[in-house]
This record gives structure tokens, C-alpha cells and sequence, in this order.
């Protein structure tokens, strides 16, 4: 996949350029982040653990400088002593860009994990009934190299390392080591263990394909369980608090004498405005796919 930088002023050829004079420095920070390179072998980057912290690096650096100007810049403009708000909103923003860098690619390999989930059991029926066909192991993963996302996608790279002779079980054990997804990695295993001691990988995959099944239902099951606090959450936070919350500030300053701000209703709904925005978002993270 390109590569891509979030956060970064500079365009991705020029933070790879920069990034080349401190792959000594990159070699330090990347052995303070163990699991790097597994992350970025799972969010498709390739790109080394020490080039990778050498980019975050300079992203930091970048966005610290460009945030420190902006500042001084405005100080200057309106004849006031921006220095120490400059220094101090470089440091933040450089420290923020710097993790962000570095966590993107566990963040993209989640991304990838939960897109493979949703269309992995239909996936696996599709080549549990090509198998059972008669259908030999490469021509049924081919067969679902296209039209399951993510899933296709892992399918096409082995097909494509089978075609260029490496064995199946060499290629299933190397995908497994590339795939985010436990359960996916988990069927990989089992297929390679039934190729290696010469069962029948469809009885394998079928005994896979009911208890990713049974997981799926057991996933749905707990995210009903769970939706009944977070609804009570939201109908506290988001319609009990603010007309009560409403009334009482009127009532109270009525007593007082003293007129409602204006900028208090806008206030409060923008802030309705984002937590509606955000508790969405966040329950729709939290529903599993009902796919399949």
C-alpha cells in the first residue's frame, strides 16, 4: 500500500528524504517501540521499524516548527509577547504528531482486522463448498481472491506466492504472520495443520466456520447487553441533563434578577451537537458485522 503519514505538513517523498540522515536516531526510538515492526507488517507498510520513528521524527519536528511560527508570527502581528505560548504549543503539537505517527499503524491494522472480520465467514463458506466440490486447495482460494474485501485481498497475496513456488504451508505460515486478525490467522493454522498431517482440510474448515459462527452470535448477543447502559447514558447526558439543567439556570436566575447569557443556548447545543456526533460514532465502533 503507499504510504501514507498522517498529520504531516510535508508531503510523504520529502518526510521519507529527510528521514534517511537519522535512521541512526530512527534505530534508538524503534527499539523502544517492540511490537513496531509486526504493526507495520500488519498495516501493509513496508517500510523498516528504524525508517518508520526516523519519519515520525520529522513529522514532530515539522509540525512543532510550523506551530512555533504560526505563533511567534501572530505575536508579532498584533505587537504582543508570543514566545513561551509558542515554545509551549510547539512542544505539545510536536509530541501529539510524533505518537500519532507512531500509533497509525496499529490504528490502520485494527481498521484492517475489522474489515476482514466482517466478510471472513461468507469467505470461508464460499471455499468450504468449493473444497467439498472436489475443488483442489489453490483453485478454491483463488476463487475467493475477488469480491470479500480485505479478505480477497490476503487470498490474492497467497495465490500470488503459490504461483511464484513457495509451498502452501510456507505461504499460509507467512500469512498468518502478516494478518491482524486472530480468527483469520486461527484458520490459517488449522488448514495448514490438516495440509501437514494430511486430513481433510474441509472437515478443518468447517469445524472453523461453525465456531466463528457461534463467536459472531456470541459478539451480537453482548453488544445488545451492552447498548441498554450506554442508552441510559445517552438519555441522561443528552435529554435529562440539558432540560433540566435548562430550566433550573432560568429558574435560579429569574430569582436573581439577572438575564440569561445569550451565548449560554448556543453553547449548549453545539455541545448536544458533538456528543450526539460522538456517541454515535462510538456505538457504531462497538456493533459487530452481522454479516454471513
Amino acid at each position: 500500500m503507499a504510504l501514507n503519514i498522517p498529520f504531516s505538513i510535508l508531503p510523504p517523498p520529502l518526510v521519507i528524504r529527510l528521514a534517511k540522515p537519522l535512521k541512526g536516531l530512527g534505530n534508538f526510538i524503534a527499539t523502544l517501540f517492540p511490537g513496531m515492526r509486526l504493526e507495520l507488517i500488519q498495516a501493509g507498510m513496508e517500510v523498516t521499524p528504524r525508517e518508520y520513528a526516523g519519519m515520525a521524527l520529522i513529522v514532530g519536528i515539522s509540525n512543532a516548527i510550523a506551530i512555533f511560527a504560526l505563533l511567534y508570527g501572530i505575536g508579532i502581528a498584533v505587537d504582543k509577547d508570543l514566545l513561551a505560548l509558542g515554545i509551549a504549543g510547539a512542544l505539545v503539537v510536536g509530541a501529539a504528531s510524533f505518537i500519532t505517527v507512531i500509533s497509525y499503524p496499529r490504528v490502520i491494522a485494527t481498521k484492517k482486522t475489522r474489515s476482514l472480520e466482517d466478510q471472513l465467514i461468507p469467505a470461508l463458506r464460499q471455499l468450504l463448498i468449493d473444497l467439498r466440490s472436489g475443488v483442489p486447495l489453490f483453485q478454491a482460494m483463488a476463487s475467493v481472491s475477488t469480491g470479500y474485501g480485505e479478505v480477497s485481498a490476503e487470498f490474492r497475496k497467497m495465490v500470488k506466492e503459490m504461483n511464484a513456488g513457495m509451498s502452501q504451508p510456507d505461504v499460509l505460515n507467512e500469512a498468518s504472520r502478516r494478518v491482524a486478525s486472530f480468527r483469520f490467522r486461527r484458520v490459517l493454522w488449522q488448514i495448514n495443520n490438516a495440509l501437514r498431517v494430511g486430513s481433510d482440510v474441509a472437515a478443518a474448515l468447517d469445524a472453523m466456520v461453525d465456531e466463528l459462527t457461534r463467536e459472531r452470535v456470541d459478539d451480537i448477543r453482548r453488544y445488545g447487553q451492552e447498548l441498554n447502559p450506554w442508552v441510559m447514558i445517552y438519555m441522561i447526558a443528552a435529554v435529562v441533563i440539558p432540560s433540566l439543567g435548562i430550566t433550573m439556570l432560568i429558574v435560579v436566575l429569574s430569582f436573581l434578577n439577572i438575564p440569561v447569557p445569550k451565548i449560554v443556548f448556543p453553547v449548549i447545543w453545539f455541545f448536544l451537537a458533538g456528543f450526539q456526533i460522538f456517541f454515535i460514532s462510538f456505538v457504531k465502533s462497538r456493533r459487530p458485522a452481522v454479516e454471513g
